[in-house]
């Protein structure tokens, strides 16, 4: 053999070995680093787990929203540009951008996981569609965090006592829900709620049972009350065109890994959730530190039916308005048949 076909022949071998061994690095974000599910499932999921899964043909690069200080409200519109190629988005933090997401994460309507997992299993074809069609991306899963629930420096027993409080909400239908109770919804940030309860910009603050845990809640306020207006859901997408440069065979195995990513999640917050009201009361064992005294305030049956009151009367009735008659009919055909509730304008 000459040397000039033992060139061209090297040449065909390092081609053929750089494609076989072809990797390709997504740039991936998540959500706040002090979250147990970040720490706990989330990064070694990025960062170890799927380059195995993969065989390294994929590889991430992972941030959170905690680094790049994002607050969360950004992110669909980040993903949907490209500046991420998978982003973790919360959904009550992006429901200005599209009603249609926000249905399946409205204020007050789901009290149980098992009632949410039914309802999001419902709801995966709205979202596959409304993603894709407005929003430059790719479904690939959803899971909650632990519920979310209102922290208050003051005494509280029910939802009598929303009135005359102001109290940290975001997304529109919890500031719907908190108005329609009396009270004065505050959007604040996460990371910034602390400060505002010690400077008293607000009384109240939903969050999660155990992400006010992880954030301090407890040193600043005594009285948990067990209302859950929503789960922190957070759906997992990729842009349009990043997973579009990808081979089908790449494709395939992010969808079937982000599945896994999923499930572990889930199985994460059915830990976490009642973990959270124990770190935070004292009351059961805390497996993440060493536990809050707060007083814990279940819901009463006249507060469940005057949560489903609400609901009917004016939060489902401001959201179907946002959204749309077509959007009303097939909430009510999915999540409203699971919940026995009924949106109408």
């Amino acid at each position: 053999m000459n040397k000039f076909k033992k060139v061209a022949l090297a040449g065909i071998l390092a081609t053929a070995s750089t494609s076989a061994y072809a990797e390709t690095e997504l740039n991936v974000v998540a959500p706040w680093s002090n979250l147990n599910a970040y720490g706990k499932i989330e990064a070694p999921f990025w960062t170890e787990e799927l380059p195995a899964q993969t065989g390294g043909a994929l590889t991430a690069k992972l941030s959170n929203y905690s680094e790049l200080g994002l607050g969360g409200a950004e992110l669909l519109r980040l993903a949907s540009m490209g500046v991420f190629d998978v982003a973790h988005v919360v959904v009550g933090y992006s429901v200005s951008d599209d009603p249609v997401i926000e249905g399946i994460e409205l204020a007050g309507v789901i009290q149980d996981l098992d009632t949410l997992r039914k309802a999001v299993d419902a709801y995966e074809p709205t979202m596959t569609e409304a993603l894709a069609t407005k929003h430059n991306l790719v479904y690939l899963g959803m899971y909650p965090n632990p519920a979310q629930v209102m922290y208050c420096s003051e005494p509280v027993n029910g939802i009598d006592d929303f009135a005359g409080k102001k109290i940290r909400f975001y997304g529109s239908s919890m500031n719907d829900f908190i108005a329609a109770a009396g009270g004065t919804g505050v959007n604040v940030p996460l990371a910034e709620v602390v400060p505002s309860l010690q400077r008293g910009v607000v009384d109240c603050a939903f969050t999660g049972t155990l992400t006010g845990y992880s954030f301090k809640f407890p040193e600043v306020t005594s009285d948990l009350y067990g209302l859950r207006l929503g789960w922190g859901l957070t759906f997992i997408a990729a842009n349009k065109s990043a997973f579009d440069g990808l081979s089908a065979e790449d494709q395939q195995a992010l969808r079937t890994s982000v599945k896994e990513l999923e499930g572990k999640l889930w199985d994460l917050v059915a830990v976490d959730d009642a973990a959270g009201i124990a770190c935070n009361t004292g009351n059961g064992e805390c497996p993440y530190g060493e536990p809050a005294s707060m007083s814990y305030v279940p819901v009463s049956e006249e507060d469940d039916s005057r949560r489903r009151a609400l609901l009917e009367e004016e939060i489902l009735k401001n959201w179907a308005a946002r959204c749309g008659a077509d959007c009303v009919t097939n909430w009510n055909e999915t999540v409203g048949a699971l919940t026995g509730l009924t949106a109408s304008k």
